[in-house]
């Protein structure tokens, strides 16, 4: 019989080749990234959405962007599926700088992507479709947008009631108790958000604050519908690369917002009047008062371009420290400027700051409350008093022993809290009563920086304090009677449980709507 030849081996594919990734460029760092199989695509188109007058709608409008409603469409979808979004859009004629800006927060936010409480970022980048802009807005806006999930309205807008009065959150109307609970909803996803980028993304946010905190609130309808909270505008964020400095601190040495920024974003620079020797480490200066210089800070002599790192400040020597020796030729009596540096520790500051605002009914001014902490702040003396914790209890015992003034008789004298201690008003709320020390203590252990039981430092720009916030936000809870994992039920029977609007009511915002787009 013939011998037939052998049946070749079977086919099988080549092994995966595996690539060399980074760890942080790694969809799950834990896990060995393997080259992917070919890709597909599906296509989503947007389009500005018109009124009946073929006006677009504006959602709002910023410093250098404006907010269009919009639509997305999944073209190969079984259903023409569609659902709304918010275009923001960048404006004609803003500063360099501000068109750097919205660049920035277009990278910065890719890179947060991955997080419930971030606002997700759709698609972005320029239209190759000239007639993608309404006809209304050529002039006016330009070709440079991002495509955003749709929210309702920002936190600032909530409290003020200022897009819905009958939406608005008035936080003085219920008990201090109940107010606790509704601030941790608002504060508990922005504080996981921030962790998430400080830990995972290693990115900072740097501009907290009521405005850039978007709200999806619950439907009225669904019982099991839950208020979403979303993190916004990355615009003045910072991001550690290492190959580039990816950041706004190049163009503007201030990022931040007034009343929920640092320290040192409000204070970014000052000068200072010093001798330096060239081939020393050491920069004498001469300055009485106290200065917040410290590790990372930058140090430059005015109309020198070249800048060193600080590595520490010894005050009582009156000597700064740096990481390279100065290069430059000894100079006498010269004018320097340093720089401070913001980071992580400026994040864990404005929630700490927003905390304070919300808890006091959305009434308080955070920098009042940080200008009474100032004295502390510069009270260096290494010794067991000197702790947050042991602060906030001495401030309060003090409170305690003015809560009952006497008269000359003996007689105890009623008095409002806000008659009895006016140079403490700042740890009453908009209600005149007073803040319960353990929330002061979370919040002051956030703005108070560099003490023991801090958590941070303000130069340490990769601290990791803000897990400890978030743990502490968490245990307000507990120390106040409810169980984290229960918190939705009792929200649900709270605030949550608006009543949808009438007829009458729904008319008559569509009238109002429609008379202010006409004016």
């Amino acid at each position: 019989m013939p011998s037939h030849p052998p049946k070749p081996p079977p086919k099988t594919a080549p092994p995966a080749q595996r690539l060399d990734y980074d760890d942080g460029e790694k969809t799950i760092p834990a896990m060995d990234l393997f080259q992917v199989s070919p890709y597909i695509t599906r296509t989503r188109t947007y389009a500005f959405v018109v009124d009946e007058n073929q006006q677009p709608i504006e959602l709002g409008s910023g410093r250098f962007a404006k907010a269009y409603l919009g639509e997305e469409r999944w073209v190969e979808s079984k259903t023409t599926f569609r659902r709304n979004v918010a275009i923001k859009i960048l404006q004609s004629g803003v500063s360099a700088e501000d068109a750097m800006r919205f660049q920035m927060e277009k990278e910065i936010l890719e890179r947060v992507q991955g997080h419930d409480n971030i606002v997700e970022l759709l698609a972005s980048g320029e239209s190759d479709n000239e007639h993608f802009i309404p006809p209304q807005l050529r002039g006016i806006v330009e070709n440079d947008f991002m495509i955003l999930e749709l929210l309702d309205m920002s936190l600032e807008e909530r409290l003020k009631g200022s897009r819905a009065r009958r939406r608005r959150d008035d936080l003085l109307s219920v008990s201090a108790h109940e107010r606790l609970f509704r601030v941790l909803e608002y504060m508990m996803p922005i504080a996981t958000a921030i962790e998430y980028a400080h830990l995972v993304r290693d990115t900072c946010h740097r501009d907290i604050k009521p405005a850039n905190v978007l709200l999806k609130l619950p439907d009225p309808t669904l019982r099991g519908s839950r208020l979403r909270v979303k993190l916004a505008d990355f615009n003045v964020g910072k991001a550690r690369d290492p190959d580039m400095d990816v950041s706004m601190t190049r163009f503007q040495s201030v990022p931040g917002t007034l009343y929920f920024q640092s320290p040192e974003q409000e204070t970014n620079s000052f000068e200072l009047l010093v001798n330096v020797q060239q081939g020393s480490p050491e920069v004498e200066f001469f300055e009485d008062f106290y200065i917040d210089i410290h590790e990372n800070d930058i140090f430059s002599l005015y109309n020198r371009p070249t800048a060193y790192t600080i590595a520490g400040a010894d005050r009582g020597r009156k000597k700064l420290m740096l990481t390279t020796p100065y290069a430059e030729m000894s100079e006498t009596n010269v004018r320097a400027k340093v720089t401070k540096a913001v980071g992580r520790p400026a994040d864990i500051y404005s929630l700490g700051a927003l905390f304070y605002y919300l808890i006091s009914g959305a009434y308080a001014n955070p920098k009042t409350l940080y200008d009474a902490f100032r004295k502390f702040i510069e009270y260096e003396r290494k010794d067991e008093s000197n702790t947050v914790a042991a602060y906030i209890e001495h401030e309060y015992s003090i409170i305690q022993n003015l809560r009952a003034p006497r008269s000359e008789e003996g007689e105890g004298i009623e008095l409002a809290p806000e008659d009895r201690f006016f140079s403490y008003k700042h740890y009453l709320d908009g209600n005149g009563e007073l803040i319960d020390p353990r929330i002061m203590l979370v919040i002051a252990k956030a703005m108070i920086r560099n003490k023991p039981d801090s958590y941070c430092l303000s130069w340490d720009l990769y601290t990791d304090g803000i897990s400890r916030f978030v743990d502490d936000l968490n245990m307000l809870y507990v120390q106040f009677g409810m169980d984290p994992s229960a918190r939705w039920a009792y929200l649900r029977e709270g605030h949550g449980a608006n009543r949808p609007p009438g007829a009458m009511r729904r008319a008559w915002d569509r009238l109002s709507a429609r008379l202010r787009r006409k004016r």
